[in-house]
This record gives C-alpha cells, sequence and structure tokens, in this order.
C-alpha cells in the first residue's frame, strides 16, 4: 500500500541556495527542549526544515529564532506549529519537518519576505 499526500498549503514554498542560508532554532514549553536545524525551503505560511533531533509531535506549539549565515541578520520568537516530521530515507537518522507559522508580526513577516526574496531559488519550489 502506497501513502499518497494532498497539498494543503496556501503558499508557494521556494527552496533556498545551496549553502546552508538559515538555521533555526527551536523550542516549546519545556524549558529544556531546544532544537536546531537547517531551514531547506520557505514560503509566507511556513518552512521546512533538516534536523537530527527527535521527531516532532504534530500540532505542537514552537518558537522559533532564525539565524542567518555570515551574520546577516535574524529573526526571534516566530511562532508556529508542527505541520509534519520524517524520517529521510538513507539519511543516518536525519528528519525533516514542517512548520506552519502563528500570528506573525509585520516584522516577523517582512524578514519572511526578505528571506525569500533575497535566497530563494528561482523558480525552486518544494
Amino acid at each position: 500500500m502506497t501513502k499518497t499526500t494532498v497539498e494543503r498549503r496556501k503558499h508557494k514554498r521556494c527552496g533556498l541556495g545551496g549553502e546552508p542560508v538559515a538555521v533555526a532554532f527551536i523550542t516549546n514549553s519545556s524549558p529544556h527542549f531546544v532544537m536546531a536545524g537547517r531551514v531547506t525551503d520557505i514560503g509566507y505560511g511556513g518552512l521546512a526544515l533538516s534536523h537530527f533531533g527527535g521527531r516532532l509531535p504534530q500540532r505542537t506549539s514552537l518558537e522559533l529564532d532564525i539565524i542567518l549565515s555570515r551574520g546577516l541578520g535574524n529573526i526571534k520568537k516566530l511562532m508556529g506549529d508542527c505541520s509534519w516530521d520524517i524520517e529521510m530515507r538513507g539519511e543516518l537518522r536525519a528528519r525533516r519537518c514542517g512548520i506552519r507559522f502563528q500570528n506573525l508580526t509585520a516584522n516577523q513577516k517582512g524578514f519572511v519576505k526578505y528571506l525569500i526574496r533575497k535566497y530563494a531559488r528561482a523558480g525552486a519550489e518544494s
């Protein structure tokens, strides 16, 4: 039996350039829970993250801090929730998850727009 997925995104996602452009640090209500991962694609509604942490439960409320490489900027306290988290085939314990943004401020929306315009690969959709 094969598993099929249905695309439910309201906003298209754009893949980020080849080098690690941005990393995200994630926390939730547990003060000891912190996970870091590489942002692989981003859209106005959320982002995908590659990580080596444990599985994130769906619908878990999260807070993200996104930091750009080479000290080119950061944004803190983006709110979101985990839409999905899967183990990647062929990669040792690597995982990928989708984070849906929630209630972003105007400044945070501007940062996401900046990321998309400056770093998204031309024509790359994920």
